[in-house]
């Protein structure tokens, strides 16, 4: 486990001048006590800027190895997914995500995915939404500008190299577009993590309904469903149930 991130320049937040320092200040403060130690403290300074609305990839990591030290690994995997979701390519990140993972109760051994598969996903999760969004636009605007160009100088030689070149960015258009699409639908579902020590999975999102199966800490599902005091989860398993809102956290 690596310690956190100790660059307050790092952080990514949206203040004002006024607020900057005090921003700053809370994160090497809160720097100081998890190199003391005091895990409490740190955790207790990290979470001072997420209440004024400071967002960064490194605060959420900071916190995580903060949590991952009190043994705290659902607000530990927490963090680090939102880390993740900023920053999906830091390598500090996706290791002390893996490595926090190591200590959970729940494991589900699924069937490893076809080579391609998996590099296609790697490839998919490793850009953010915003550089996917970037992307998308650039693909698109040169598709456009090849086909114009294929138009304007159709008696041309140099005519077949922009059709190529449309046609090529325009295929690599599609495949983001449908990148997109698909990390939008995801966000929109969201994730929920376990930070109670176990909870109940229920039929139904009513009080009384019957337990379906039993997670414990810092175990992972897809929110399917959500009402003013439930959510309705998807493990990775599969497996399906109600959990209500007070025992998770969303990312």
């Amino acid at each position: 486990m690596r310690k956190p991130i100790v660059i307050a320049l790092l952080l990514g937040l949206t203040m004002s001048a006024g607020l900057s320092v005090d921003f700053e200040r809370l994160m090497s403060s809160g720097n100081s006590f998890y190199e003391q130690g005091d895990f409490k403290k740190a955790i207790g300074e990290y979470e001072k800027i997420l209440a004024a609305d400071g967002v960064s990839a490194a605060l959420h990591y900071n916190l995580g190895c903060a949590y991952f030290n009190q043994e705290n690994y659902g607000k530990a995997i927490l963090h680090f997914e939102k880390a993740r979701q900023l920053d999906p390519r830091d390598p500090d990140i996706q290791h002390n995500l893996k490595f926090t993972k190591l200590f959970l109760k729940d494991r589900f051994d699924l069937p490893d995915p076809m080579p391609v598969v998996a590099w296609f996903n790697t490839l998919r999760k490793s850009l953010s939404l915003s550089e996917l969004k970037q992307l998308e636009l650039i693909l698109f605007s040169l598709t456009i500008i090849g086909f114009l160009l294929y138009r304007l100088l159709l008696s041309h030689y140099s005519a077949r190299i922009f059709l190529i070149t449309s046609v090529t960015t325009g295929i690599m258009s599609l495949l983001s577009a449908g990148w997109l699409w698909s990390r939008t639908a995801t966000d929109l579902n969201h994730q929920a993590v376990l930070l109670s020590d176990e909870a109940n999975v229920v039929s139904a999102p009513v009080p009384g309904s019957g337990t379906l199966f039993v997670i414990h800490e810092g175990t992972t599902g897809e929110i399917l469903n959500t009402t003013d005091s439930w959510y309705e989860i998807r493990l990775p398993d599969g497996k399906m149930g109600w959990i209500v809102h007070e025992v998770v956290g969303i990312f």
